[in-house]
């Protein structure tokens, strides 16, 4: 690889296979598993990482992302009521994500982005910087919460790096 929009893509999809073998083992049955009060479900789970990829095309195509506009409604993780279902918005998601990857401007890698909510900037790092923290480490964090969540319910898990 030896250009930056095919290293991105690369990686992009190397999550999102690992992403497709964690919830190829999810049931319906466990969805609504939450292992505290104070935790996120693993519906809450699913349906984020289903989420997460079609913020590929804000990352990557506008400059700014405002979870809670102030003159908008605010972002809210569509819950999705079926893996089935949770798979099929996977699907439409990446599909998305990945047109963006093949057209973006890479000259614009180096620019700010920033997260917002109502209108109070959260964080701003470089577009790739926040490519790399959303698209990639971002979702291995919330695949390992399913994974933990899906192994206390006795839910036999892939092995995602070897082994």
């Amino acid at each position: 690889m030896s250009d930056i929009r095919s290293l991105m893509t690369q990686q992009f999809e190397n999550e999102i296979a690992r992403t497709r073998q964690v919830l190829d083992v999810v049931t319906d049955a466990v969805l609504d598993y939450q292992a505290s009060p104070t935790m996120r479900s693993v519906r809450w789970n699913v349906s984020h990482l289903v989420d997460v990829p079609s913020w590929a095309e804000i990352i990557l195509k506008a400059d700014e992302f405002d979870v809670a506009p102030p003159d908008g409604p605010p972002h809210e993780t569509p819950e999705m009521a079926t893996v089935a279902d949770a798979m099929k918005a996977l699907d439409k998601n990446v599909a998305e994500a990945r047109t963006a990857l093949a057209d973006f401007d890479v000259q614009s890698l180096d620019a700010d982005w920033s997260l917002k909510a109502g209108g109070q900037t959260l964080m701003t790092t470089s577009r790739y910087e926040t490519f790399q923290m959303f698209e990639i480490s971002h979702v291995a964090h919330h695949r390992g919460h399913l994974l933990v969540y899906l192994r206390m319910n006795g839910v036999e898990t892939p092995l995602l790096y070897g082994g």
